[in-house]
């Protein structure tokens, strides 16, 4: 299938890693960027690719109703939804990249779902576009195991190398040589919206420790802070951390949690596993509640 026009539009570095591959394939046509990150735009330019910023949705809707070529869309890290005036048009193949095992864990931060509701594994799904939030056909999908130890950050790290190397296989196939297959229905396929966080990014200290661990890696993204500060409320306030540890080396007898004033640390133990948090910090004080 050729095109005369490639158009990858979405944010992040990975949107520049898909687009060098794309240009590498003739049979893609021109290849365009249309970034959405109002961060800005990339500050190495490759001249084979043409740069637009596209950073108020309308303005992108129009760019896209516009094309009147034979163009390939790729929704890569894509804020916006795309119009189904758009996703309809017969002169555009509309392709999103999605970070989960579709229809698991449709919508957004997908990785620190897979994390928080304890699957085994993760991964990711280029699928054709249509009107729904997720819910087009099938084209690749490739698996990345979680483990416990797997972070948000350390997760969405894997499933973008794994979505660079589905894309070079929909490539060497040829997208008319694949047959997509549509999504099974699946009662536990739930649309995450970007302002859902795992249990409103509050720990719950009485949580079974596997549990614990879950939110802690789900919430961590690193410096990219994507969910917010996770907290956690003590009797006397409500408080977040800097860092935190998990240490399965704990007695399985042993169960409690124990502040340590001195660096103000919350330590954790229960299950056989011993949870640290590091340099907690009060956000709000409490005149009254209960000891937790």
């Amino acid at each position: 299938m050729r095109f005369d026009k490639t158009i990858i539009v979405g944010g992040t570095n990975l949107l520049y890693q898909i687009a060098d591959i794309a240009a590498d394939c003739p049979q893609l046509g021109n290849i365009e960027i249309f970034e959405c990150n109002e961060n800005g735009m990339a500050k190495k330019r490759d001249e084979r690719i043409v740069y637009k910023r596209m950073t108020d949705r309308r303005e992108l809707m129009r760019a896209l109703e516009a094309e009147d070529g034979r163009a390939l869309a790729l929704s890569v890290m894509n804020p916006y939804i795309l119009l189904k005036e758009v996703v309809e048009k017969e002169n555009l193949f509309v392709m999103n990249l999605h970070h989960a095992l579709l229809p698991r864990h449709r919508g957004r931060n997908a990785e620190a779902w897979a994390i928080y509701e304890g699957d085994t594994k993760a991964g990711i799904t280029w699928h054709r576009v249509n009107a729904g939030v997720d819910t087009g056909d099938i084209y690749l999908q490739k698996e990345v195991p979680i483990t416990e130890k797997t972070t948000s950050l350390r997760l969405l790290t894997q499933l973008n190398q794994a979505a660079l190397e589905g894309f070079r296989e929909l490539l060497l196939k040829g997208f008319e040589n694949v047959t997509p297959r549509k999504q099974e229905a699946d009662g536990e396929s739930v649309l995450h919206l970007s302002k859902d966080i795992p249990n409103g990014g509050r720990l719950d200290l009485s949580w079974p420790a596997a549990k614990i661990s879950r939110f802690l890696r789900a919430m961590d993204y690193g410096i990219l802070n994507v969910m917010g500060n996770p907290k956690v409320e003590l009797r006397d306030g409500l408080y977040t951390w800097k860092s935190y540890k998990i240490d399965g080396a704990g007695r399985g007898d042993e169960t409690g949690t124990e502040m340590i004033s001195e660096n103000n640390t919350l330590r954790i133990v229960k299950d056989g596993m011993i949870i640290i948090l590091n340099k907690l910090k009060r956000l709000e004080t409490k005149e009254d509640g209960e000891i937790i």
